[in-house]
């Protein structure tokens, strides 16, 4: 489970297909999210809709905005649900077909390394050794380089390191994946450095591959990203 984020057991809390069409198929099969239940919360400007969605580790913050947007709805909150029960789920509620496991580890992934910005030196010598053990080469950024990063680059950055360096006055071109605490204070500070993906722990080896291979789906599968299907 990722830290800081409530985790879901989805033969407890099974989906609600009433509230599908806040999230069309096309959004359920490239981000792997289902809905939950909508809540009902008063805030100072009213009462608000609340969607609860289920998706896999880590928390991406494409998937949550990209709900957001089409359904109209102010606030999403995201819930972690295990690969096998999301499956099911949108097999039942969508039809969506399991992906296929690989028949064997990825190879070395071609193009540039990952960049990794503002992290202590230990810290970056323990994930530049975990993304080394699938294929993926990772070096230390200057300021400069992160600023002017092309789109295909990857960042990996503390919050507050984002933060310090974009001043809340520009947003690199390269995809950001950030990291900082798990709450709505979090994610909010990751949406304004426009961040596409959050780690709560970027020691953990799981969720830290999870995050990049979403952001080079080409570079890991070794040719370009397969045409979307249409509904």
């Amino acid at each position: 489970m990722q830290l800081g984020v409530d985790a879901v057991d989805l033969e407890h809390t099974p989906p609600d297909a009433g509230l599908m069409r806040h999230i069309p198929i096309r959004l359920a099969r490239q981000y792997r999210v289902v809905p939950l239940r909508m809540e009902k919360v008063l805030l100072d400007q009213g009462e608000r809709e609340v969607l609860h969605v289920a998706l896999p580790a880590p928390v991406s913050l494409e998937a949550v905005d990209a709900v957001r947007a089409v359904s109209g709805l102010p606030r999403v909150e995201p819930h972690i649900a295990s690969d096998t029960a999301l499956d099911q789920a949108l097999l039942r509620l969508y039809g969506i077909q399991p992906a296929a496991e690989p028949s064997a580890p990825a190879a070395p992934v071609a193009g540039g390394p990952l960049l990794l910005y503002g992290w202590p030196p230990v810290t970056a010598v323990l994930i530049s050794r975990l993304l080394a053990r699938h294929g993926l080469q990772a070096r230390m950024a200057s300021p400069l380089e992160v600023l002017h990063t092309r789109p295909e680059d990857i960042v990996l950055a503390p919050l507050q390191a984002m933060e310090g360096l974009l001043a809340g006055e520009v947003h690199i071109e390269g995809a950001l994946i950030v990291h900082g605490s798990s709450d709505d204070e979090g994610f909010e500070r990751a949406r304004e450095l426009g961040a596409r993906g959050f780690l709560a722990s970027p020691r953990d080896e799981q969720l830290l591959i999870r995050a990049v291979r979403r952001l080079m789906p080409h570079r890991l599968s070794g040719g370009p990203d397969p045409a979307p299907h249409s509904h």
